[in-house]
């Protein structure tokens, strides 16, 4: 059967493809001559006019869906539907003829009309009837914002940030729906610093953030500027002490024996002329008063105000320093300070001193906490001798205290009798002639009669306390060699 079908199909093959040909052909010259009108389907933009007068009733609108093309179909012979293209036709959409569509969900339409100049509308009829752009309606946000500098990264080391901010206009207008508006808290521009030692400034785009910190999205606002250059100083760095100052003095029987304060020192920032000079930041005594306190103070200083010319912190939180005052009672006590705690100074050489009380006893005034902490084994003194012969006196004793601290109430003397060293064998050559002309029984039997405790010393620095050498039998041995009155040298022999 195949085998016939196969006779059939290729029997008089040539006059089948020629039938066929002249088929095509015939066709053709009918359709060129008859040129018969057809449809087709165009997809083209829509033009939006007069848009001022939504945004002149404070309205922001936005394509639904964000469609903005219209299809729509055109009927034309076949020779000028074949030249037809969507670049062709103009759609228009004029927002004055806005018009309700859906109230509850807001949505809005505006008719649009189909036109092409390619055509008269003799030769293209365009069947577009009921086009619509739909649309949604909002109130239109306004808003002007400041710009702020700011910066990423961090400024070389011993350098730190001086003024950054925006050059020309730092404000900047935004609009569009009051939606994504009114979420606009801050606009920043960020200028990238990182490793820089030198002033810098860049062209950056603002970016938008919410009261969250989060970007806001800009691509449905208009904003008045798209780039802004942003200056960074970079200065160099100084770390101060601080000095505070005080007036006024606390109430009678008060003292103020600290003043704290955090921190005590603090970086500053600056140019190198300005910084160089600069060792310390006082703060003047106009802001401690402590007149008639009788109690602590605890107070918070801001420091900004008495910064030097042309510098600023470099850590902002350092501007506020906590300030305690520290006041204490004023107190009195008496020490019995034994004589062993003083020292002789400038005893003449050949002398010796003897205290003749074991103990003196001294008024010390205070704050409390100073008085505490002072014990007996701290009272010390000296007591100076300087030109003093035989005889006996009172010297006042200089106390070896801290006078910031602690106050002596009333001067102190310690009675002492200086005598002759039993060593030296010597008289005093200040006494007057009739000492001199003492005869030897005299010296002798005054030697024999006693012996007593003194301070014996080789120079004028000794405070050494010894007990002079008692003779036997009432006998006392001397040096020899002392001159007497009449510039004689006596034997020195003990007397009997």
């Amino acid at each position: 059967m195949l085998r016939k079908l196969g006779k059939k199909i290729t029997n008089n093959l040539g006059l089948k493809i020629l039938a066929a040909v002249c088929a095509v052909v015939l066709w053709l010259v009918v359709v060129n001559i008859d040129d018969p009108v057809g449809t087709k389907r165009i997809t083209t933009s829509v033009t939006l006019v007069n848009e001022d007068y939504l945004t002149e009733q404070n309205k922001y609108f936005e394509l639904l869906d964000g469609k903005n093309t219209v299809t729509f179909s055109v009927s034309a012979q076949r020779s000028i539907r074949d030249k037809l293209y969507n670049s062709d036709f103009t759609a228009t959409a004029d927002m004055e003829k806005i018009e309700s569509y859906n109230e509850e969900e807001g949505i809005y339409r505006v008719p649009v009309t189909v036109s092409t100049s390619k055509y008269g509308s003799s030769d293209v009829t365009i069947l577009a009837s009921d086009l619509y752009l739909e649309v949604t309606l909002e109130d239109l946000g306004n808003v002007q914002k400041q710009i702020m500098a700011s910066t990423r990264g961090t400024v070389a080391d011993g350098c730190a940030l001086g003024t950054v901010q925006i050059v020309g206009s730092n404000l900047i207008r935004i609009s569009g729906p009051s939606s994504i508006v009114s979420t606009v808290d801050t606009v920043t521009a960020t200028i990238g610093v990182d490793g820089m030692s030198s002033d810098v400034s860049d062209t950056v785009v603002p970016t938008l953030y919410d009261a969250d910190g989060n970007t806001v999205d800009t691509t449905k606002l208009t904003l008045s500027v798209s780039t802004v250059t942003v200056s960074a100083e970079i200065l160099n760095t100084k770390e101060v002490a601080l000095e505070f100052q005080t007036t006024g003095e606390p109430a009678d029987g008060y003292k103020v024996t600290e003043i704290a304060y955090t921190p005590q020192t603090v970086s500053i920032k600056g140019e190198p002329a300005v910084l160089n000079p600069v060792n310390k930041i006082t703060i003047p005594a106009e802001v401690l008063d402590l007149t008639n306190i009788t109690s602590d103070i605890v107070t918070t200083v801001d420091i900004s105000a008495y910064l030097p010319s042309n510098t600023s912190l470099v850590d902002n939180s350092d501007a506020k320093v906590e300030v305690t005052v520290t006041v204490e009672p004023i107190i009195t006590e008496t020490y019995v300070m034994p004589v062993a705690n003083l020292t002789v100074e400038n005893l003449r050489d050949g002398y010796e001193v003897q205290f003749d009380t074991a103990t003196v006893a001294v008024e010390i005034s205070g704050a409390e906490s100073d008085m505490e902490a002072l014990e007996l084994s701290g009272v010390t003194g000296t007591i100076d001798l300087s030109d003093l012969g035989e005889g006996e006196y009172e010297p006042v004793i200089t106390f070896m205290l801290d006078e910031d601290i602690y106050e002596i109430v009333d001067a102190v003397s310690v009675p002492v009798t200086i005598s002759v060293s039993a060593a030296s064998g010597t008289t005093d050559n200040t006494t007057d002639e009739n000492d001199a002309d003492v005869d030897e029984t005299d010296e002798d039997t005054q030697t024999g009669d006693s012996a007593s405790e003194s301070t014996s010393t080789g120079n004028p620095s000794s405070g050494t306390s010894a007990d002079s050498a008692n003779t036997s039998g009432g006998n006392a041995s001397g040096s020899s060699g002392s001159t007497g009155a009449d510039g004689e040298s006596e034997d020195g022999t003990d007397a009997e």
